[in-house]
């Protein structure tokens, strides 16, 4: 009799050791909402700030070439991914080297169509990771038909520059 009491007891505590452990990693309360503050137990904070959209380069740079909006009719839009201009036909399930950004799109007047792609290269460019990530979207913008231009900051990039390549670049395609 007091080895069953002993075992019931054991099993007892057991079931409350293993109950408490499944609270304290889920929660609780089933009123929980997304609004509560994290606990200890929700393991380190996490915080979200917003930052700028472009660099200060990419922002320099876009101003040069912006009033193009108006005066070809088209649209410029920065931070271009891939995967949303590009659809990869292939068996693999894998998309991954489509979650690549490219600096600006231009597109015609109701985005119907891209017309161009530019890419603007700091000195970041020149890391080994970054050079082999440039050369992976080259060559699948090439794949795409999708035209590519580089522009690099070591360069001054005036504004007349800038618009007249392309311009040049946009009439080269009106061409074909």
């Amino acid at each position: 009799m007091f080895y069953e009491l002993i075992y019931t007891i054991t099993i007892i505590a057991f079931m409350i050791l293993v109950f408490y452990a499944i609270i304290s990693r889920f929660g609780h309360s089933s009123d929980k909402t997304e609004d509560d503050e994290p606990t200890e137990i929700d393991g380190p904070t996490t915080s979200y700030i917003p930052k700028k959209f472009l660099s200060n380069n990419e922002y320099s740079f876009l101003t040069k070439f912006i009033d193009l909006e108006n005066e070809l009719n088209v649209n410029i839009v920065p931070q271009v991914n891939l995967a949303s201009i590009i659809d990869k036909v292939s068996d693999s399930r894998f998309h991954n080297e489509l979650f690549r950004n490219v600096d600006f799109g231009i597109f015609n007047a109701d985005y119907s169509k891209l017309l161009l792609l530019i890419e603007l290269n700091d000195e970041s460019h020149n890391n080994y990771h970054r050079r082999k990530r440039d050369i992976t979207v080259r060559d699948i913008c090439n794949k795409a038909g999708i035209k590519l231009i580089t522009f690099y900051t070591r360069y001054p990039n005036e504004q007349s520059y800038v618009k007249g390549r392309i311009i040049k670049e946009l009439e080269s395609q009106n061409k074909n």
